[in-house]
């Protein structure tokens, strides 16, 4: 029915199909219709919003329909911790992700940093292409962010970012989700624990590969020598 988002769920060959359809969302709430956006900008933060769920779950097979066309379609990847997680983060973030990033796994008490980062020669004009996950839990947190900034302060240009995909894992006891009201910030009981595993372990992995350059980089060099 109307301003209802129906949910339908089935088992197909051994695995269970979630669908979520959303149609006239605020219809029954017009005071909320003002302050939707175009079509097109609405379109792509839902987009954004999945491809963020696709990042903390490579186990899981996600496609985007709009209009009767499929924007996104990922297959679930069969090892969700490493080459599976790369695989996935590359569908999202592009083919040159993969080649032009380290694997990070390190624990520090009860926390544990996974994920990948990319190369010092390997960055972006803004923090868009930053995704960080606390127990699964996309976030923009300050104290993560600020953490890979510091990591990477020596190796990058003032202007430039740093491309990385985290996930944070800690007991859920030990993180308190409900100061944001979007939930996209979260408090730690220990901060310096988080902020010196996240620095560490960055600043670590990416001394130890000092001597790689990423591949756009070096593809951009060759070319400049060619006639």
């Amino acid at each position: 029915s109307r301003s209802q988002v129906p949910v339908l769920s089935s088992r197909v060959r051994g695995k269970w199909w979630l669908i979520v359809e959303v149609r006239d969302l605020f219809f029954a709430t017009p005071a909320r219709l003002k302050f939707m956006k175009s079509e097109r900008a609405e379109m792509m933060a839902i987009s954004d919003v999945v491809k963020r769920l696709a990042m903390a779950r490579p186990d899981v097979a996600f496609s985007l329909e709009h209009d009767a066309r499929t924007s996104l379609r990922l297959a679930a990847e069969s090892d969700p911790e490493n080459e599976g997680r790369r695989a996935r983060l590359s569908a999202i973030l592009g083919a040159d992700f993969a080649p032009n990033c380290i694997l990070l796994d390190q624990t520090r008490d009860t926390v544990r940093l996974s994920g990948f980062a990319g190369l010092p020669t390997f960055h972006r004009g803004t923090r868009e292409h930053q995704h960080l996950f606390v127990n699964g839990r996309p976030v923009r947190d300050k104290l993560l962010v600020g953490a890979l900034r510091a990591a990477y302060a020596d190796l990058l240009p003032r202007d430039r970012h740093p491309v990385a995909a985290l996930f944070l894992d800690c007991d859920p006891e030990d993180v308190d989700v409900n100061v944001h009201p979007a939930k996209a910030e979260v408090r730690f009981r220990d901060p310096g624990i988080v902020r010196g595993l996240l620095v560490g372990a960055l600043r670590q992995a990416l001394a130890a590969s000092g001597h790689r350059s990423s591949t756009t980089t070096g593809i951009g060099m060759l070319g400049a020598f060619r006639p």
